[in-house]
């Protein structure tokens, strides 16, 4: 179920929120963690009801993980029981995601003919695993107490976060669900929430699955691209994935606040960085800390000399490559990432990484030039469906030719909002409606690169005073935006 669907705002997040409050209201705790958790499960199966118990299975074995802890709690058991829940969850992602991947490699190398299975990827199942296994290896280190089923349950399934994250650690939701202050109704986070889900539809359905429609175009077709087109496209792409993840964040949030549950922040003006290093500082924050926390820091981190800093890094970043999806264009994305932040962390002083050296204005936006350039590039190999496709893409950047295909792309993104003006134009005068394509994209891109440069979506909401001219601001996006969900949209990191 997408949160930008009718069936959901309109019927599942109401009944999901009466029946929390009114449960909660008759002090029906544990009647209420339930009836989150089924209603959570019900969101989940929405998609395919299969997936189901690729979930449950998920979350029982490692409760039971948690619960043999109890038992025991000699120091080799402890490792017996990290390493035995890093195989279990690793090996259930890896099934699911990597296995046909594996064998197809594993033909092509060997000329062997191994038959792919064609698995159905369950949804969010990176983001569940990788949420569980931080708890299990807390538990192991002592860093996290066994709690009740209905907590651990609410903890991994809350719908918010299930499908698309944050990875949210349990010592930031547990505690919530715990506190029995927050099972009651309030306005001033309720009305944060609306604020935040309606900024973030905005940025996925009128922005997001706007632009996807020209980068669909272009990535479908690359050979037909030139210079200009081509730079069009990766331009449209880098913005597109930003607003399509971070406004499904901004959405999660807001649901969470209006359960009176805070879910933390996943990204902080990203394209404002400074370097490569800086950019993961604040690009999918909570995918970052788990890396950092799970494998950085264990392998030694940098403490252990440049070479192995750099060792650990690339590590690092070929997983997180890895870990969005069974393709060698996420890890060669994954490789640029940790090509970047080595170089950052070797030969660049903490202020120019930072980029906050307030005399060094020059400096600084240069540096935000070029890492944002960086970004984008490496992000074409993020879309492409194969390395050879990535690389003709670049041959068609760095043509410095020029066909007019910009037109056949501007074409393709075919605004609803305009549809009656391009329609009276195609029958009073069609030699013009090209020109007024192009110029509705052009218009398009350039609202989004002012949109980077406003204020985070949490400092606009919780600064605000919901006066008059707010409270219509965020009405608006909402209808407009609603209105707009009549196309087909996906999100972009179901995929991963």
């Amino acid at each position: 179920m997408l949160f930008n669907s009718y069936i959901f705002i309109f019927l599942f997040l109401p009944l999901a929120l009466a029946g929390w409050y009114l449960l909660n209201q008759l002090e029906k705790y544990t009647v209420a963690q339930i009836f989150l958790i089924a209603m959570s499960l019900w969101f989940y199966a929405y998609f395919d009801v299969s997936y189901l118990a690729v979930i449950l299975t998920s979350c029982v074995v490692n409760y039971l993980f948690s619960f043999l802890l109890t038992k025991r709690d000699s120091e080799g058991f402890k490792k017996g029981m990290l390493f035995v829940g890093c195989v279990v969850n690793l090996g259930i992602l890896g099934y699911f995601k990597y296995y046909d991947f594996f064998l197809e490699n594993l033909n092509a190398v060997l000329h062997t003919d191994f038959t792919l299975k064609n698995i159905l990827l369950p949804l969010g199942i990176s983001f569940f695993t990788f949420q569980q296994l931080s708890f299990v290896i807390d538990r192991c280190k002592g860093d996290a107490p066994h709690y009740s089923l209905a907590d651990y349950l609410n903890f991994v399934t809350f719908f918010p976060q299930l499908i698309a994250g944050p990875i949210v650690l349990h010592s930031e939701l547990i505690p919530q669900f715990q506190d029995k202050a927050r099972r009651k109704f309030d306005t001033d986070s309720f009305a944060q929430g609306i604020a935040y889900f309606s900024i973030g539809m905005g940025k996925k359905v009128l922005l997001a699955d706007t632009l996807a429609k020209a980068v669909n175009y272009g990535f479908g077709d690359i050979a037909g691209l030139d210079t200009v087109s081509a730079l069009v496209v990766a331009l449209a792409y880098t913005f597109e994935l930003y607003f399509d993840f971070s406004g499904y964040c901004d959405m999660a949030i807001g649901i969470g606040k209006m359960f009176h549950i805070e879910i933390p922040d996943n990204f902080d003006a990203p394209y404002k960085s400074a370097s490569v290093k800086e950019f993961w500082r604040r690009w999918h924050m909570t995918l970052g800390r788990f890396f950092t926390t799970y494998v950085y820091i264990p392998l030694g981190g940098s403490r252990k000399g440049k070479v192995q800093t750099v060792v650990n890094t690339m590590i690092v970043f070929l997983l997180s490559g890895l870990w969005h999806g069974a393709n060698w264009t996420f890890v060669f994305w994954g490789f640029l990432h940790g090509v970047g932040v080595a170089v950052n962390s070797i030969f660049m002083k903490k202020e120019q990484i930072t980029g906050i050296e307030k005399k060094k204005v020059i400096g600084k936006r240069m540096a935000q030039i070029a890492t944002f350039v960086y970004v984008c590039l490496a992000f074409v190999f993020f879309r492409s469906d194969s390395m050879a496709d990535g690389m003709l893409f670049m041959k068609r950047l760095f043509s410095f030719e020029y066909n007019g295909s910009i037109f056949a792309i501007a074409e393709a993104v075919n605004v609803s909002e305009i549809y009656i003006v391009t329609k009276v134009l195609s029958m009073k005068a069609p030699q013009l409606l090209a020109v007024v394509n192009l110029f509705i994209l052009l218009v398009i891109m350039a609202v989004s690169i002012y949109a980077l440069f406003q204020k985070r979506t949490r400092e606009i909401v919780e600064n605000c005073t919901w006066k008059t001219g707010f409270s219509l601001k965020m009405s608006i996006l909402f209808v407009w935006a609603v209105i707009s969900m009549s196309g087909v949209s996906t999100f972009l990191y179901f995929n991963f």
